[in-house]
């Protein structure tokens, strides 16, 4: 059935918008806009969640073995980051990082598992990623010493992360592309709790961050097909 084909195909021209997709547009929509308004609250919280919720009942329902616990280990730790980095306690802050770097570490181990020998370009981007790593160690250096270890071990983490995405053989470059938005959706956050104030920043990284998880879960359908039983469940 074409509706239960969802983000299938090569690139995003081919993704269908069903019923998981457009719960994923509408809870991010409410939760971005409640963050422009200001609001604040349980019912923020929940909406932030919802997105990328909607994502781990998607890979939950349609993915299969090793893929399916690696995408599912790293939704739910999003999913967790999500709800602990909302809530209105700094305290927290070092909770849900821990969170996102549980899910990045499923999503690496997933990459690397499947990651093939870089050839001439894959070299010259993991160079490339790995000076970037070094370049945001060295702009964090001065934040609050309890952090920067953690700070340091994320970046580590999610440029890893990266990499593997860069590696894994597949038909365009769209799992890359959704990796890198996540970089970009956390160096915005973290300049802008760290460094300096950007004008809309909140806004720009969860926008970023909840494009980067939609096109990663969107690559991965593409690369690892989903299980037979959506095929079983059309037969019936």
């Amino acid at each position: 059935m074409q509706a239960e084909q969802e983000f299938g195909g090569g690139n995003l021209q081919k993704f269908n918008f069903s019923g998981y997709s457009l719960v994923f547009v509408l809870g991010a929509a409410a939760f971005l806009v409640m963050l422009a308004a200001g609001i604040t609250g349980p019912a923020r919280t929940a909406a932030k969640a919802v997105p990328v919720a909607t994502l781990l009942v998607l890979v939950l329902r349609d993915m299969g073995g090793f893929v399916r616990f690696c995408l599912a280990g790293a939704l739910l730790g999003s999913v967790a980051g999500d709800i602990l980095l909302d809530l209105p306690y700094d305290a927290l802050f070092v909770f849900g990082l821990a969170a996102f770097l549980a899910g990045h570490l499923f999503y690496t181990l997933l990459f690397f598992r499947y990651a093939r020998l870089p050839g001439g370009f894959e070299t010259a981007v993991t160079a490339a990623m790995v000076i970037f790593a070094a370049a945001m160690i060295w702009l964090f250096s001065g934040i609050e010493p309890a952090l920067f270890k953690p700070v340091v071990l994320y970046i580590v983490v999610i440029v890893a992360m990266s990499i593997g995405a860069l590696l894994v053989p597949a038909p365009d470059r769209l799992l890359f592309y959704g990796a890198f938005i996540f970089i970009a959706s956390d160096v915005v956050l973290a300049v802008n709790k760290f460094l300096i104030t950007i004008p809309a920043g909140r806004i720009i990284n969860i926008t970023l961050y909840f494009t980067a998880q939609y096109i990663i879960i969107a690559a991965a359908r593409a690369i690892w097909k989903p299980s037979r039983r959506i095929s079983m469940r059309s037969n019936k």
